[in-house]
């Protein structure tokens, strides 16, 4: 996994960590801590997991090894003899939350390869995902600090291969970002629930909003196929798209504003113009209808 795609596995990782803090300050340390560690749990998918140390790297849930609870990982290294939890402990303890890597077994290969490990600090505790390739990303990833509505976080440039692996790995891959996908459009739904029309349509049409990321948005049609918001394009808004085909002749925003109607909800493919690699690649777009309004995101496949 390389480049944009490998982007989006990081983010995913991030956003992981993410959702396991926003379940403790829902609940609580003990109620949290033990769904952490239950290998059946929401906080559980495959290779991904949630695990938490103390400030001092001390094991306080984990969900693959119950024998690993309570034990001190502080000097464990990895097999180029890096101190990987004293860095995951000591950079959380200075500056909040990071990324690390370094390499360890792999059960779904049965091989060492390199793992990628986001973590956050909160209440004297260390909240930790990682998934297996690339290297840690900076900068666009670091967190907003504060009160977190919504798992508001923006996702940061979703992209589906052209080429990629086959088979089994594919399909989980490829599900993982429509999944994401439908997300954003629900969480965007669900800011839209909150704040009303004016908040929310302003949020949707802003390029600085919480709902942009590389590569992926929110975009809103009435239910005629106008748009409502749009970040990338103001000169979009207001002006109707039920007719306009892509470059294949498939009136696309027909079939979006047609299938809202009739279901509520539903995907799209058309071809369309990619700013970030300048040339026209296949669209994937997830839409659902709430208020007479049709809330869109897509990504392009590469």
């Amino acid at each position: 996994m390389e480049g944009y795609f490998m982007e989006l596995v990081l983010e995913d990782a991030k956003r992981w960590v993410d959702k396991a803090v926003a379940f403790y300050v829902a609940t609580n340390k003990e109620i949290a801590l033990a769904e952490f560690s239950n290998p059946q749990g929401g906080f559980v998918k495959g290779e991904q997991y949630v695990y938490v140390l103390d400030t001092n790297g001390a094991m306080l849930a984990h969900p693959i090894n119950e024998k690993y609870m309570g034990r001190d990982f502080y000097r464990l290294q990895d097999l180029d003899g890096k101190a990987f939890i004293k860095e995951i402990v000591d950079t959380a303890n200075t500056r909040g939350f990071g990324w690390v890597g370094y390499k360890w077994y792999d059960p779904a290969t049965r091989k060492v390869a390199p793992k990628t490990i986001y973590f956050e600090k909160v209440d004297n505790m260390i909240f930790c995902s990682g998934v297996y390739g690339g290297d840690p990303v900076s900068g666009a990833h670091e967190p907003a600090h504060g009160v977190i509505a919504f798992d508001e976080s923006p996702v940061e440039s979703v992209f589906v291969p052209s080429n990629p692996p086959t088979g089994l790995q594919m399909e989980e891959e490829t599900e993982l970002v429509l999944d994401d996908v439908k997300r954003w459009v629900k969480k965007a739904v669900t800011f839209y629930k909150a704040n009303g029309n004016g908040i929310g349509l302003a949020e949707f049409s802003s390029p600085r909003g919480r709902f942009v990321g590389n590569g992926l948005y929110i975009y809103v049609l009435d239910v005629n196929g106008a748009m409502v918001a749009h970040p990338i394009n103001e000169k979009y808004v207001g002006k109707d798209f039920y007719r306009i085909q892509d470059s294949d002749g498939k009136s696309f925003i027909k079939t979006i504003v047609d299938t809202a109607n009739d279901a509520g909800s539903g995907w799209v493919e058309y071809k369309w113009f990619n700013p970030a690699t300048k040339r026209e690649q296949l669209k994937t777009v997830y839409f659902e209808k709430f208020d007479n309004l049709i809330f869109c995101s897509g990504v392009y496949k590469i």
